[in-house]
């Protein structure tokens, strides 16, 4: 049974981030504890991180840290607050070092905004897993309370220390005619509290008074909140405000220095506040606005704060859920179905399947006779052997009477149409009986172990599309008694060729395809290829309109990719290419080459593979857009931000959705009503519910994650969910296997990332999409 993540939460109670851990340990019903050495090793932990907590120094901190948890053996994740900046001066360099030894112990990082996830880029050594999860807003329901018992005061809430703002607070009072005074609501923090003195003098200089409340418990503070004239937060360098959001909840609208963070918050929560420009000018103008207009000073109707507790634990709890390790799931035959591409979780079958050796032919008989000798000296069983010998149109039949007393050999034609290497795969599968099927070329002679290497892991895992290893040797000259001696090691082997960089990079780079991506399909190649004819059938078998010299191999090995197969590379299924890799043969091959990717764009949706700007008819990702609580207006944004991604064909459904596409018409055939009976070669889909405006390349940098689920929260309003064709299928395929739903059977296999519209530039939909982001 996975152990609950428990919260590591340490430091006096009234500070902002030991109150937020606290509150977010309730709410993700996590255990707390309060003391170091209360760890086990084997426990999952995450804590709330701020050098300020830890220790007098940034130095200090980092020691009490690292030497707390550098012996843990469980998943460890970490909030931080409180980024270095460069404005912290002389203390940059010590803050950057700690932050980098707490971030090099954690198994994932949170931050509270996208602008702290650009600080943290600036200083971290290398690439993090990253989550950005706003500062909870406690309250959704604005209060007014009795505005004709405010105070005439401008409010300044949290600790006091330099940067606040308290001093650029007074210094802009001045421009105010009215009797207005300063309250700063909160104590002095722990090394500041002469500044409460200092401020003071400073408004009393002014002709002001300045008065601060102390430490105000959660009670009281509200109404304290709501009795303020003017509530200003002019922080000097925000990242992620508690005070901010205190204003909010308590159905105020601060008065906040335009800047990145706070438009991050507008995008996420518009309406909740008052922006002005980031100046002492600017905050002027804004006071004295606030006290001709105070209704101004409130929340308005209709703002919905983002994110509330609730959901803010919502993606904590996702994050903690991730972390568990997935685990391969057994089926009711003894083969097994793995989480991602994790061929290596799958435990060893003890049986040997039966298998259908198909080898593509024309007109290469001496070949043939070489590859046909290698098979009848497999280490697998003999009798568990079926060769099929799939002839594309030679004018003379292939001659196999010399190999039929040694191997169950059928010899399948097809007529000379041209190239046709797909249907002549298709074919030859089309006679076999086998549970797997080995493709050899034929001129391709398989090693001694060769098909037990690949039937050892496709017996246990039906979803593997595997690849053996493709050496290269100069057979010239060679006959079937040749091969015996060298495979039966009475005789040197052949000379050896070049074996392919780029081929053996790939494997090497990936773990022998362990960490597979959707653009691994270039390592498939269909000379030294295996796979269970079930996957085989429900893929579709090769294309066979692809006619011509090579591709066909990885427009297969993409659909598998993208209907769930798992990748991999065996090592040891070795097999000699009689001749060189096509890269060093003549210009004739590279010209076909070149031929083969222009075929290739209009099937695959690799980008890497299209030409940027030209429609395909096979987009890369499907959107589906619900078209329930929209306006048509509301929807013509939605849909005309998708439509920044060219690659992308969008779905209207749901009530009124024939009457909201109107306004699209014959325009864009990309915008369609309905819901797509089958994605086809598509790669992901991605569900739209609420108003969402897509920023500029949103929908790409939702792919770059790599997440095969995931759901985004775009300000509270609006969901994103993006679900792959892998994802999908893989589930699909073995939901009545295992007895459960589609969905749980994804999420099991797969897990569910949870993020906020913010990271990829989303909004809501009456908002403007920030493109910096």
């Amino acid at each position: 049974m996975t152990q609950p993540v428990h919260h590591l939460v340490m430091g006096p109670p009234e500070h902002g981030v030991i109150r937020c851990a606290r509150e977010l340990a309730s709410a993700t019903a996590s255990p707390v504890i309060s003391d170091f050495h209360d760890l086990r090793d084997d426990i999952p932990i995450h804590l709330h991180f701020t050098d300020r907590l830890f220790g007098r120094t940034a130095g200090e901190a980092a020691n009490a840290f690292v030497s707390a948890v550098k012996r843990h053996r469980a998943p460890i994740t970490v909030t931080l607050h409180d980024i270095p900046q460069v404005s912290d001066g002389h203390a940059f360099e010590a803050r950057t070092r700690c932050y980098r030894q707490v971030i090099d112990c954690a198994s994932a990082v949170v931050v509270s905004s996208m602008h702290e996830r650009l600080l943290l880029d600036d200083i971290a050594n290398h690439p993090v897993d990253v989550r950005i999860v706003p500062l909870p807003i406690h309250s959704a329901t604005p209060h007014p309370g009795r505005r004709d018992a405010m105070r005439n005061v401008v409010g300044v809430l949290g600790f006091v220390y330099p940067g606040k703002g308290h001093e650029e607070v007074l210094e802009a009072m001045r421009s105010l005619d009215a009797a207005v005074d300063l309250l700063s609501i909160g104590s002095a923090s722990p090394g500041h509290e002469t500044m409460i003195d200092e401020l003071a003098c400073a408004a009393i200089q002014l002709g002001r008074s300045f008065d601060s409340t102390g430490f105000v418990p959660d009670a009281g503070l509200d109404e304290l909140l709501r009795s303020v004239a003017i509530p200003v937060a002019f922080h000097r360098h925000l990242s992620a405000s508690g005070s901010i959001n205190s204003w909010i909840a308590a159905g105020r609208r601060p008065l906040v220095p335009r800047g990145r963070y706070v438009e991050e918050i507008e995008a996420n929560s518009p309406g909740t506040l008052w922006i002005h420009e980031n100046s002492i000018d600017g905050l002027a103008a804004a006071m004295i606005e606030a006290l001709d207009h105070p209704d101004r000073t409130w929340r308005q109707p209709g703002a919905v704060p983002y994110p509330t507790l609730h959901q803010a634990a919502a993606l904590y709890s996702a994050l903690f859920r991730e972390q568990s390790v997935l685990k391969a799931q057994e089926l009711p035959d003894g083969r097994w179905v793995v989480p991602g591409n994790r061929w290596d979780l799958v435990p060893p079958v003890d049986r040997n399947p039966s298998v259908s050796v198909v080898i593509p032919y024309f007109e290469q008989q001496r070949r043939l006779e070489l590859v046909l000798t290698a098979l009848t000296v497999q280490t697998h069983p003999a009798s568990l052997i079926q060769v099929i010998v799939a002839d594309d149109g030679s004018p003379i039949a292939p001659d196999v009477d010399a190999f039929r007393s040694a191997l169950d050999i059928t010899v399948v034609r097809q007529s000379d149409l041209g190239f046709r290497a797909a249907a002549a795969r298709n074919l030859g599968a089309s006679a076999a009986h086998g549970e797997i099927l080995c493709f050899l070329d034929a001129d391709t002679v398989p090693e001694p172990g060769y098909i037990a290497e690949s039937a050892r892991l496709l017996a246990a895992l039906p979803d593997a599309l595997a690849v053996g290893r493709r050496r290269h040797a100069d057979l010239e000259g060679w006959a079937a008694r040749d091969v015996t001696e060298w495979l039966g090691g009475r005789s040197a082997g052949p000379p050896e060729l070049t074996e392919p960089l780029w081929l053996r990079d790939g494997y090497t780079h990936s773990r022998d395809l362990l960490d597979a991506d959707r653009r691994s399909y270039r390592y498939i190649i269909s000379a030294v290829m295996s796979c269970t004819q079930q996957l085989f059938t429900e893929i579709g078998g090769f294309d066979e309109s692809i006619v011509g010299y090579g591709g066909e191999d990885w427009d297969f090995a993409h659909r598998a990719y993208d209907a769930g197969a798992v990748l991999a590379h065996l090592p040891r299924a070795i097999a000699w290419h009689d001749g060189p890799e096509w890269a060093e043969r003549t210009g004739g091959d590279r010209e076909r080459k070149n031929l083969e990717a222009m075929m290739l764009a209009s099937r695959i949706t690799d980008p890497a593979a299209r030409t940027h700007g030209l429609l395909y008819a096979v987009p890369e990702i499907v959107v589906v857009v619900d078209s329930a609580g929209h306006t048509s207006a509301s929807l013509l944004r939605t849909v005309g931000s998708v439509l920044r991604e060219r690659d992308c064909a969008v779905w209207i459904h749901g009530p009124d959705a024939a009457e909201l596409r109107r306004p699209w018409g014959d325009v864009d055939p990309r915008v369609k009503q309905g819901q797509p009976s089958d994605t086809g070669r598509s790669h992901a889909v991605v569900h739209v519910r609420g108003p969402v405006l897509f920023g500029e390349h949103a929908l790409r940098r939702l792919l770059a994650t790599g997440a095969d689920r995931m759901t985004v929260d775009v300000g509270g309003t609006g969901v994103v969910e993006l679900s792959t064709s892998r994802s999908n299928k893989r589930a699909a395929r073995w939901a009545a296997a295992l007895g459960r739903a589609p969905e749980d059977v994804a999420d099991d296999l797969f897990g569910c990332t949870h993020r906020t519209g913010v990271e990829f530039g989303f909004s809501i939909g009456e908002q403007q999409p920030n493109l910096a982001w």
